[in-house]
C-alpha cells in the first residue's frame, strides 16, 4: 500500500523510493531529481543534509512522510524501531531507521515482521524500541516473537497508547510536486540578486577596460597536440558510475508490483537488461485467467507500460532510467569485495547462491564475473537481497527471474570489481 489514510483524513505516504543524492552544483541535481520523477512519481520531499549531500523521497501521491514524521516524533534517534499494531486487523505499522535515514516503514503484515528485522540480527544496532499492542517483537526471547541481543537495544518501550492516530504531521515532511520543492530550495531555479551583481561587476569592467586600454602586441599561439596515455583507473571510476545493482532490482520489484495488480492477470517471467545512457529495460510476462486483453490494454496505459504480442507469449515492456552514482575514490581488495558479498548475502539467505566466474585483468584493477541464483523468494525478502548489494563496487548488466505463486526465481548477472 503506497499510502495509509488516517480516520481525520490525513494521508500517510509510503514513497516509492527514497535515496541520498550527491550532488556539488544544483544543476546536476535538478537533472537527478527529474530523472529520478519520471519513474518514481512528480511528488516529492527533499531535504538538505550537507553541502553537497540531499536526502529525497518520491512518490505518485501527495501527503506526509510515515516513516520520517513517525521519527521526528521520537526525537530522530539514529536508530528505531516503532512497531504499531493496527486495530481490527492481522497487520501492524512498521518503521525502521538506520544511522539517522528511514530504511523501512509502512503496514505489513504481523507474520512477516519478524523476516524484515531479521537482517539486522549480523549487524551492530543500537535500536530504540518502542511497540504498542500485539506486535511479533519482544525485548527478551519468548515464543512466536522477535528479540534481539541485549546488546544491540539501547532501549525497549511498551507504550500504553498508539502513536499514529494521533501522529503530529511535519510541514518539511509533506510531498509537493517537484518544480514546487526545487523552486521553494532555489534549485535550479535563475538566482536573479546573484545575476545582478555579476552584470554590474562585468559593467564596471567593461568601462575601466574601455578607459585604460591600449593598443597590444598580437602573437600568435601555437597548440602543440597533448595525447594522453589509457587512464585505467579512469575507466574504473567510470564503470562503477553506473547505476547501482540495488536500484535496478528495487525497480524490477516495483514494476512486478504494478503487475500484480492487475485483475485477472498473473506475472510468470522477467527479463531484464541495463541498456545504454542509463536506461534498463524490463520485460514481464503475463497470463490472463480470463481476463479480455482490454482490462491488460488499460492497466498497462495506466503503469506507463507497453503491451506486445509474440509467439512467445504476452509481454509488459517497462523502459525505466536511472541516475549515476557517485565513482569511488579508490579501490578495494576484489577478495575482499566478494567475501563481503557472500556474507552480506547469507544474512538473508542460507546455501552457496553466488558462482565465481571468469577473472580479467585490468592492469589497474580486476572485473569477476558473479550469477547470484535466488530460489522462491518473497518480493519483500527479494528486496531485502537487493539491499545486500548496497554501496559495494558491483555492476548488474541484465537479470532473468520465473514468478510461480508470486515468488521470485532466477538469476542475476554482476561484475565485481577489485584490485
Amino acid at each position: 500500500m503506497p499510502y495509509i489514510t488516517r480516520e481525520d483524513g490525513v494521508r500517510f505516504i509510503i514513497p516509492s523510493y527514497r535515496d541520498t543524492l550527491i550532488a556539488k552544483k544544483t544543476s546536476l541535481l535538478k537533472r537527478e531529481i527529474m530523472l529520478l520523477s519520471s519513474s518514481y512519481g512528480e511528488y516529492i520531499t527533499l531535504q538538505k543534509r550537507n553541502a553537497t549531500q540531499y536526502e529525497v523521497a518520491f512518490s505518485p501521491d501527495t501527503g506526509y512522510l510515515l516513516g520520517e514524521c513517525v521519527w521526528q516524533n521520537f526525537n530522530r534517534p539514529a536508530d528505531l524501531i516503532y512497531c504499531e499494531a493496527i486495530p481490527n486487523t492481522v497487520e501492524a505499522i512498521l518503521v525502521i531507521v538506520k544511522s539517522g535515514s528511514v530504511y523501512l516503514d509502512g503496514s505489513f503484515p504481523l507474520d512477516a515482521i519478524p523476516e524484515e528485522l531479521v537482517v539486522f540480527l549480523s549487524q551492530q544496532n543500537n535500536f530504540n524500541i518502542y511497540v504498542n499492542g500485539d506486535v511479533p517483537i519482544s525485548q527478551t526471547p519468548e515464543e512466536g516473537k522477535f528479540s534481539f541481543e541485549a546488546n544491540s537495544v539501547a532501549s525497549f518501550t511498551v507504550l500504553d497508547e498508539p502513536v499514529f492516530p494521533k501522529l503530529p504531521v511535519v510541514k518539511s515532511f509533506q510531498l509537493q510536486l517537484v518544480d514546487t520543492v526545487l523552486k521553494a530550495q532555489g534549485i535550479g531555479t535563475l538566482p536573479i540578486k546573484q545575476l545582478a551583481i555579476i552584470i554590474l561587476v562585468l559593467g564596471l569592467l567593461w568601462v575601466a577596460w574601455d578607459y585604460f586600454t591600449t593598443p597590444a602586441e598580437v602573437t600568435q599561439q601555437v597548440q602543440i597536440p597533448f595525447v594522453q596515455a589509457e587512464d585505467n583507473m579512469q575507466m574504473y571510476r567510470s564503470t562503477l558510475a553506473s547505476p547501482a545493482p540495488y536500484q535496478q532490482l528495487q525497480m524490477i520489484t516495483r514494476k512486478l508490483s504494478l503487475v500484480y495488480d492487475i485483475p485477472g492477470w498473473t506475472p510468470t517471467s522477467v527479463d531484464y537488461v541495463l541498456n545504454s545512457d542509463n536506461a534498463g529495460s524490463i520485460h514481464i510476462a503475463v497470463a490472463s485467467s480470463g481476463v479480455k486483453m482490454q482490462t491488460l490494454f488499460l492497466w498497462a496505459k495506466k503503469i506507463d507500460a507497453k503491451v506486445e504480442i509474440t509467439g512467445g507469449g504476452i509481454f509488459l515492456n517497462f523502459q525505466v532510467l536511472f541516475y549515476k552514482r557517485e565513482a569511488p575514490t579508490g579501490v578495494m581488495p576484489l577478495e575482499r569485495v566478494v567475501g563481503n558479498l557472500i556474507d552480506n548475502l547469507d544474512t538473508v539467505m542460507k546455501g552457496n547462491n553466488l558462482q565465481l566466474g571468469k577473472v580479467e585483468d585490468k592492469r589497474s584493477y580486476s572485473e569477476a564475473q558473479l550469477t547470484l541464483t535466488i530460489h522462491s523468494l518473497s518480493p519483500d525478502v527479494f528486496d531485502m537481497v537487493s539491499q545486500q548489494l548496497r554501496g559495494l563496487p558491483l555492476t548488474l548488466s541484465k537479470a532473468s527471474f520465473q514468478i510461480e505463486q508470486g515468488n521470485i526465481s532466477g538469476t542475476i548477472n554482476l561484475k565485481a570489481l577489485g584490485n
